[in-house]
């Protein structure tokens, strides 16, 4: 093992930051840094950046689903806009096929199945959804709005009305914001017992939070 020294906690999210960007290392794990100090740093290096915006995705294993979840975002992207959500998507979409899935289900998850223009949850599920149609999200089968309970379980989604290759198998959770998505992996792992890890995807290399493990 290399150690090398910093002079303070900034200094060495910087240095690893420099590592990583030239090649060095082949991934950062947070470790005792303060998570805003870590992803600063990833984000002042130009060398680790990519065109679409960091996001973190976490994987649950919940012991009365049918798969494994991948759910975003829950611990970087406060508001996400529209264009941030599609990345956050096609961050989870390039996981899920690293991880051996080759067209994942994809829910955008809302309070309601509906669109509503009260509701602008429900009109970025359903923009995302149609940027799916035209390609612009791509390896993956996308639908939305859909409440939590119609993106897992087929008795909900036809109660509900919903048919879709998603409503009821999902793979893949797209969290409104990052409450929800905080929220949500937290009651999956407190009360239905799910085994739980995450990434930062979007950068040059994987980059692993304690927060988001």
């Amino acid at each position: 093992v290399t150690l090398i020294d910093a002079p303070h906690s900034h200094a060495a999210a910087a240095r690893a930051a420099a590592l990583a960007a030239a090649g060095e290392a082949a991934l950062l794990m947070q470790g005792s840094l303060h998570t805003d100090e870590l992803m600063a740093a990833v984000r002042a290096e130009p060398g680790l950046r990519t065109q679409r915006c960091l996001s973190h995705v976490f994987r649950a294993e919940v012991p009365l689903y049918e798969q494994v979840l991948l759910i975003s975002d829950g611990v970087l992207n406060l508001q996400p806009a529209l264009e941030d959500k599609a990345d956050i998507a096609r961050n989870a979409i390039d996981l899920a096929h690293a991880l051996g899935s080759a067209a994942p289900r994809v829910a955008i998850l809302a309070a309601v199945p509906t669109v509503s223009a009260a509701m602008p949850s429900t009109l970025d599920a359903a923009a995302l959804c149609k940027m799916a149609e035209r390609g612009q999200l791509s390896g993956a089968l996308v639908d939305g709005p859909l409440a939590f309970d119609q993106a897992i379980a087929p008795a909900a989604a036809r109660a509900g009305g919903v048919v879709s290759a998603v409503a009821g198998h999902a793979e893949i959770l797209i969290a409104p914001n990052l409450d929800a998505g905080s929220l949500l992996v937290k009651q999956l792992e407190c009360l239905a017992g799910a085994a739980v890890c995450g990434v930062v995807a979007g950068a040059r290399v994987p980059i692993a939070l304690a927060d988001g493990a």
